[in-house]
């Protein structure tokens, strides 16, 4: 017969299962902000807002450049997915780019340009994710040096990289680098470039681990390359997760009370 202390202790075992559970293997969605209702192929406008889920109306802004055409982006291999970083899952369905191709129109080797998200309040440390895919290099020219034939995402935020996920293309990894209150991206590989995998990298997933209220990229793009940016949200938030397994003590404390 099950008795009052017989469940008190059945809850107490189970919340120390949960939780180290909780601790070792959580899982999580990552949303990832929609460009509708620029369709998929088209350019975003370079100044609009959409909506990302858990976060609200977003303002994002990117600079023109006549180096470069734009367009909404869903690469198939890439919009399911997930990556795994300190025991923990992340998984999405909806991924999706603004993506940027650096056609040197002007004959320029390598053409700068940002693009900020401006939230409606602030967002807290460690919702939010950076997506970015498709980083290149390429052989230098004579007279150039090895960073005018790569592209570099830079971002002034303090993140942590889930890792890359790739889905089966032949892309090279991503060469992450933290700084104090910073971090940059760019494609791992070195050697002959101009062809994958030296010419993209898969998604890379970073966290924000800031609380902000916009978050900025800005990329160095060498000509001839493509790549894509945009933004998500974790769900559950992290501390959400935690908070669903003390509830369920407590549930379990209030019918052994009874």
């Amino acid at each position: 017969m099950w008795t009052r202390g017989n469940l008190l202790s059945l809850g107490a075992g189970l919340f120390i299962a949960l939780a180290a559970a909780n601790a070792s293997a959580n899982t999580y969605n990552i949303d990832w902000m929609s460009l509708a209702p620029t369709p998929f192929g088209s350019a975003p406008p370079f100044v609009s807002s959409y909506n990302l889920a858990g976060i609200g109306t977003v303002n994002m802004t990117y600079s023109a450049n006549s180096d470069f055409v734009e367009a909404r982006l869903q690469v198939p291999q890439l919009a399911a997915g997930s990556v795994s970083y300190a025991g923990d899952s992340y998984a999405w369905t909806n991924q999706e780019t603004l993506a940027r191709t650096n056609w040197g129109f002007s004959g320029i080797i390598n053409s700068s340009w940002f693009v900020t998200y401006t939230f409606p309040g602030t967002v807290p440390a460690s919702k939010l994710v950076l997506g970015v895919q498709g980083l290149g290099r390429r052989d230098p020219n004579p007279g150039e040096t090895t960073a005018d034939a790569t592209t570099e995402a830079i971002v002034l935020q303090n993140g942590t990289h889930f890792g890359d996920f790739t889905g089966a293309l032949n892309v090279g990894p991503t060469q992450y680098t933290p700084g104090a209150g910073m971090f940059s991206m760019i494609n791992s590989l070195s050697g002959p470039g101009g062809a994958d995998p030296w010419w993209n990298t898969g998604l890379a997933v970073v966290r924000i681990d800031d609380a902000v209220n916009a978050l900025t990229v800005r990329i160095d793009q060498t000509s001839g390359d493509g790549i894509g940016v945009n933004i998500g949200v974790i769900t559950p938030e992290p501390a959400t997760a935690a908070l669903l397994v003390t509830g369920s003590l407590v549930a379990l404390r209030r019918r052994a009370q009874r």
